[in-house]
């Protein structure tokens, strides 16, 4: 196995993640599926170097939760992009202005310098629709298995027969049995017509 571990100083590679607080998480997939490439543009960065962070929780304001009405985002980004902070705000508020009514943007910069990777090159960087449909289809087939034998196993016929008949006739004939003596028969009893019923189903 191979682990890759960078210092940013050495321009491997930045990171910028956008932390959205206040957003409902399944929303937030959506929305930054539309929102990353805008953004990966806009900072001129690669694909692979920007992330969001969508934490599930709620903005409170005395007592009553705000949200879906207030988004706060924070953008954590290397210093040297700075400068792009009013274009990206303002691509932040118009892509997401449907999302919540008041919005409130932090940026967080970092030296590269302090930032470092440890990145495992035997996998993919991110998992994707494509690197992740296989594994999810392979255990969507097990458990139809699975769901499947469970409803046989579960749906096969009841037994039918006179087990109460049998055990009354055993008690008629032999009055002074032990309790063991007893329930040794009935287990017999039982045993004997599962297994002449489960014999009869493989017919």
């Amino acid at each position: 196995m191979s682990i890759l571990e960078m210092n940013q100083s050495k321009g491997d590679r930045i990171m910028i993640i956008v932390t959205l607080l206040g957003m409902d998480t399944y929303q937030a997939i959506d929305e930054t599926r539309k929102l990353h490439p805008i953004l990966v543009k806009a900072y001129g960065v690669k694909d692979e170097e920007l992330e969001f962070f969508a934490p599930e929780g709620f903005i409170i304001h005395n007592g009553v939760e705000q949200t879906a009405f207030r988004l706060n985002i924070t953008v954590e980004a290397p210093k040297e992009y700075q400068d792009k902070e009013k274009e990206i705000k303002d691509l932040l508020f118009f892509a997401l202005k449907d999302v919540a009514v008041h919005f409130r943007v932090l940026f967080r910069y970092f030296d590269p310098k302090d930032e470092y990777l440890k990145l495992d090159d035997t996998y993919p960087t991110y998992m994707t629709d494509s690197n992740t449909v296989k594994a999810e289809k392979e255990h969507s087939d097990q458990m139809e298995e699975e769901n499947k034998k469970n409803f046989e196993e579960e749906a096969e016929e009841p037994y039918m027969g006179d087990i109460i008949g049998e055990f009354d006739k055993y008690i008629k004939e032999n009055p002074n049995a032990t309790d063991k003596e007893i329930y040794d028969v009935l287990m017999g009893i039982r045993k004997e017509v599962t297994d002449k019923h489960h014999d009869d189903n493989k017919k």
